[in-house]
């Protein structure tokens, strides 16, 4: 089989198009997830500044920015996480299905 016969097998494959499907729509999902967050991070500090510079309570020393700041970067760590998990649940069995069929 050829380069190119190859090629065009995978391209027709139906669990290729699920992959594509799956991936598309998860992808999209962590999209939007993402852009919710940070967007909201950041309108948040271009329209109310002052909330990211008050403490987090009377007494405490950290403010509002630093704790969100925060829980943005724990935010994207999550995100890769499940993303990895779906990964290597979802998409790696239908590749190497793919992969074993047109073989």
């Amino acid at each position: 089989m050829s380069d190119k016969d190859v090629v065009t097998a995978v391209l027709k494959h139906p669990k290729y198009q699920e992959l594509l499907r799956r991936r598309n729509r998860m992808s999209m999902q962590f999209f939007i997830a993402t852009l919710v967050i940070y967007a909201g991070f950041i309108l948040t500090l271009a329209f109310d500044p002052e909330l990211f510079g008050s403490p987090l309570g009377p007494g405490w020393t950290m403010s509002i920015g630093v704790l969100l700041g925060v829980l943005i970067c724990i935010s994207a760590i999550v995100l890769v996480a499940v993303y990895i998990y779906f990964s290597n649940k979802i998409f790696d069995p239908l590749i190497k299905a793919i992969v074993k069929d047109v073989s």
